[in-house]
């Protein structure tokens, strides 16, 4: 395996709008890093961008085009037009009980069946837990949610403000209390609104955590906990939705980016996890772990 870190040419940053044009689109960007690997049909390694201005200060000229860190089977080709492109052999070795910071950019999806599907369907973490907490509020402020998010939001509000509910108000601070990353802001005086926004966050964490979790347990790693907050050492920021115009109206995909401290459980199975990634949509950036020790 290799591990490559890929720059655009500073000439080419100049002289076009290349890196403006690509940010964002994933597939594209996979295509274009696929040129490295001529004659490979696999598509075989992943891959994860950043901002070069951010991940290498020191070098000259650095700015706000992109940087690609990349895990392959096969070594990549420095022959691109486009690219400089360092690289060098990857073969890590970990036992049980070592701990690592990490960080992972993520697509998270469940899998549910649903009425009248033979197989199950994906969804995304984050847009389903938030729909599900939101028709558990409409239920219990007495609002058909029979809408869109953004407009159930807006009729669960309005409603609770115009019935000063209580029980609305106890089930949001209970959202947001289980949630020990979230809790401290029950100590803030929040306006109905800030304390509703709060508690879909705290509930979207917590699936994410929980999502988290469980792809540790597949591939041989749990989170560490930090003994004085009595708190996991992870958290998720960066939730974005990328809509795919081409392949459908709705169609899209989303990524967030996870960071903190992770055990070595099965360091075959977390090795494997490598370079085989975390998660789905790996042909549009996600699933790439990069971690070193503590």
């Amino acid at each position: 395996m290799y591990f490559s870190r890929v720059r655009v040419k500073p000439d080419i940053r100049e002289l076009s709008h290349l890196h403006t044009i690509l940010r964002g689109d994933g597939y594209s960007i996979h295509q274009l890093l696929w040129d490295l690997f001529p004659g490979d049909q696999t598509r075989r390694f992943l891959f994860r961008e950043e901002i070069a201005g951010e991940q290498i200060p020191h070098y000259r000229g650095a700015r706000g085009e992109p940087i690609f860190y990349l895990v392959s089977q096969n070594e990549p080709k420095n022959e691109h037009p486009l690219f400089i492109l360092e690289s060098k052999p990857y073969n890590p070795k970990f036992t049980a009980g070592d701990q690592l910071s990490f960080k992972l950019r993520a697509n998270p999806t469940v899998a549910r069946k649903e009425n009248g599907r033979k197989n199950s369907v994906r969804h995304d973490v984050v847009m389903d837990v938030q729909y599900r907490y939101l028709r558990e509020l409409a239920h219990a402020a007495e609002v058909k949610n029979l809408c869109k998010k953004s407009d159930l939001k807006k009729l669960i509000l309005e409603s609770w403000l115009e019935s000063k509910d209580a029980g609305i108000r106890v089930k949001l601070e209970q959202t947001i209390e289980v949630n020990e990353r979230y809790r401290e802001l029950l100590d803030e005086t929040l306006s109905p609104a800030k304390l509703f926004e709060s508690a879909l966050k705290a509930a979207s964490d917590s699936q994410l955590e929980e999502w988290l979790c469980d792809k540790g347990k597949k591939n041989g790693f749990v989170i560490v906990t930090d003994e004085r907050q009595k708190r996991l050492k992870f958290q998720a920021e960066g939730y974005r939705w990328y809509a795919m115009p081409r392949k459908g109206r709705t169609a899209g995909f989303s990524s967030a980016d996870f960071e903190g401290e992770i055990k070595v459980t099965d360091p075959m199975r977390f090795i494997d996890a490598l370079y085989k990634g975390v998660g789905s949509a790996k042909a549009f950036g996600c699933g790439l772990m990069l971690v070193k020790r503590v």
